[in-house]
């Protein structure tokens, strides 16, 4: 056995216990009610819960979580929750080499202790944990996308490898062969994120992967081969097929450290690469509209990731396309000192003002924020922004190092994020009941029992 490839090191980081220290604890809660608040938005809107149930579950309320029961396959719950939390792409993110949503792993986490409840609160968080951080490792570790596959790859190896030593038993055998099972599966390509393909698999994406790492976890039970050399044998490897053999790598020691540095979206359903933009456009959105009949070009300095995903003055198709645009959610965000999810849609109000205002818009990559981007110890998201008129001045130049949603600005960002999920379970819930749930579940304690977590999201609407 090599010590060194993925499968060795992921079954033994799982096998373990993890520390569980205050901050640990309390940013955990934090991940999972974002993610639970993402779930009861994208399950007010009509299309994304009927398409989520996939004709699988009985839709008899609006709390979406009282729709499941037991009796559920874990792929129908994790296919189920993974579409709501992933849809309108307001989960939580985490960028470095490559990029991931690192909440795309709550379904299938959530499927089989829903299932199988007789456990504490903290076995619930210690799994999740270690599903973020083996994908937010591997993001720090290894680029998929730079090759044009698909970061979804990552839910896959994650969510795919816990739920195995869930289900399995702590078998590590079997967590290996899950492992090396999802290395031969491959990962899909990235053309669905990217213009002109851009379209809604990209919001069902994680959910197909978090399902099929499910299915191979259940089929690595059966006692086939451990396939150990698969990652990195010659010509028919991984590592050979996939990488161009670059190696499939973890970027840092696993531990419980990207749940506690993941960055949330906190005030705006914008790409994250262009959420400092977007901040930066709001404080300068009254100038700009003082002297909208002067402006001669909007000029935004990014980082090179921003340029490569997001920058994109083409013909927007759809939705999806425009909250990948940066040009698009910058001109939303100077015009109307806000942005919000109707916005992309094509029945706004204000559509064709955005589009026009696009034209204006240049992207220039700055080189010290792709520095910055890359440092591990940084690992900022900047973007500045500035407005020329037509008399040749400029504007002051905005610029936001991180967003608010970063780990650098989390004592500003708790309360907003209150906020965010009191909006986000509003079509369900009153102010003050939603309230009362965001309470008890982050004054949930370590030992406590899961059911009282799952009670509180079985609440009465």
């Amino acid at each position: 056995m090599n010590s060194n490839n993925l499968d060795y090191v992921i079954t033994e980081y799982i096998s373990n216990d993890l520390m569980q220290d205050d901050n640990h604890f309390f940013s955990s809660k934090l991940a999972i009610l974002d993610t639970i608040g993402c779930i009861f938005e994208a399950s007010s809107n009509e299309e994304v819960i009927e398409f989520a149930s996939n004709n699988n579950l009985s839709l008899n309320f609006k709390n979406p979580f009282k729709n499941l029961t037991t009796n559920e396959s874990y792929e129908n719950i994790s296919w189920y929750l993974t579409v709501l939390t992933r849809w309108f792409d307001y989960n939580d993110t985490f960028l470095a080499n490559e990029w991931a949503h690192p909440s795309d792993n709550f379904g299938a986490i959530f499927s089989y202790f829903y299932k199988n409840n007789n456990y504490k609160f903290h076995d619930f968080v210690n799994s999740l944990t270690k599903a973020y951080e083996i994908q937010g490792s591997l993001c720090l570790g290894t680029s998929l996308n730079k090759l044009g596959y698909d970061h979804v790859f990552y839910v896959k190896l994650a969510a795919g490898s816990v739920f195995s030593h869930l289900v399995n038993n702590g078998d590590k055998e079997d967590t290996r062969r899950t492992v090396n099972n999802i290395l031969l599966d491959g990962p899909s390509l990235r053309a669905y994120r990217h213009f002109p393909n851009v379209g809604k698999r990209k919001s069902w994406a994680a959910a197909d992967a978090s399902k099929r790492g499910i299915e191979l976890a259940i089929i690595s039970a059966y006692k086939d081969e451990i396939y150990e050399s698969v990652q990195n044998v010659n010509k028919w490897g991984f590592e050979s097929s996939f990488l161009d053999n670059s190696k499939l790598e973890f970027g840092k020691e696993l531990n419980n450290w990207v749940i506690q540095n993941i960055l949330f979206k906190v005030l705006f359903p914008a790409e994250f690469h262009g959420q400092s933009a977007v901040e930066a456009a709001i404080k300068l959105s009254k100038e700009f509209n003082k002297n909208i009949n002067k402006v001669e070009k909007i000029n935004i300095y990014t980082h090179e990731p921003a340029v490569r995903i997001i920058s994109n003055k083409e013909v927007l198709k759809n939705a999806s396309d425009r909250d990948h645009s940066l040009e698009y959610m910058v001109a939303a965000a100077l015009l109307y000192g806000e942005l919000k999810y109707e916005m992309y849609e094509d029945s706004f109000e204000g559509f064709e003002n955005i589009n026009n205002l696009r034209k204006k818009i240049f992207v220039t990559e700055e080189p010290k924020f792709t520095k910055d981007y890359y440092e591990f110890s940084k690992r900022h998201i900047s973007n500045s922004i500035e407005i020329e008129y037509i008399d040749n001045s400029i504007s002051e130049k905005i610029t936001i190092e991180n967003p608010i949603g970063h780990p650098s600005r989390r004592h500003e960002a708790v309360p907003l994020l209150k906020d965010k999920f009191l909006r986000n379970v509003k079509s369900v819930f009153e102010a003050e009941k939603a309230s009362n749930i965001w309470d008890k579940i982050i004054n949930l304690e370590k030992d406590d029992d899961l059911n009282i977590f799952f009670n509180i999201l079985n609440e009465d609407e």
